[in-house]
Order: structure tokens, then sequence, then C-alpha cells
């Protein structure tokens, strides 16, 4: 065998070797992405999503029977600020549910707008709360200001 037969044959092996590494690594990152979507997928199921969110809404609901039983209804700082954490949830929740595209739409899935319209009584007192205590926030900034 002459010295070019032999560097030919030893460039066809380090480009076979080459070829093979780059397949085994493009694979590998396919696989890779992949994964990364099942494991999205599984930590976000749809069924989860809506146990979570019936989490947030139940106490809401709870509170609700309870406005609608006293005589004069008004909101604690506790069940406003529990009011504000589950509107929070409720609407990330459903922005998961939308980016893993399993909304549904009503009547299975609800806005957070939707949900608190079946609340007439809390949807009353939170948005006369929340005004109240936006106008104090106004007022302490003017006051900073002055």
């Amino acid at each position: 065998m002459d010295f070019l037969s032999f560097v030919a044959l030893a460039f066809v092996i380090l480009a076979v070797c080459v070829t093979v590494v780059f397949a085994y690594t493009q694979q590998a990152r396919r696989l890779e992405a992949i994964q990364d979507q099942l494991n999205k997928i599984e930590e976000s199921k749809p069924e989860i999503l809506r146990q979570e969110r019936a989490q947030w809404l139940d106490p809401l609901i709870l509170l609700e029977v309870q406005l609608n039983q006293d005589a004069n209804p008004k909101l604690d700082e506790t069940a406003f600020q529990k009011i504000q954490d589950a509107r929070e949830a409720v609407k990330n929740l459903n922005e998961r549910l939308m980016a893993s595209r399993e909304w549904m739409g009503a009547p299975f899935d609800l806005e957070w707008v939707e949900y608190l319209e079946r609340m007439p009584t809390l949807k009353r007192l939170y948005l006369a709360a929340e005004f109240v205590s936006q106008e104090t926030s106004v007022k302490s900034a003017q006051i900073i200001k002055e």
C-alpha cells in the first residue's frame, strides 16, 4: 500500500467518525428537547391545574355564602388579601392552561372576571375595597409629594 492510499483510508475513517459523532449529538439534542417538552406537559397536567384552581376558588365561594348571611357584609383586610391572592393564582393557572392548549372555555374554564360575576356580593365588596385602597394610595402619594 502506498502512502497516498493510506492517507485516503485514514481520511475516510476520520470522516465516518466525525459523521457518527455529529449524528449522535444531534440525536441527543432532539431527545433532550422531547424530554423537556414531556416534563412540561407532566408538570402542567390540565386536571392538576383545574384542581389547584378549585382550591383557590372554593374558599371564595364560602366567603360569598358567609357575606350573604351577614346583615351588614364587609370585607376585612385578610379577606381582601385572600381575594387578591386567589385572583393572581387563578389568572396564572388560566394562563398555564391556555399555554398548554388545554383551555376548554365556558362552562369548564372561566376567566377570573367570569368567576367573580358568579359571586355578586363578593364582587361588589371587593371592587369597593379595591377602589378605596387605590384612592388611599393616591392620597398617600400626594402627601409624600407635598
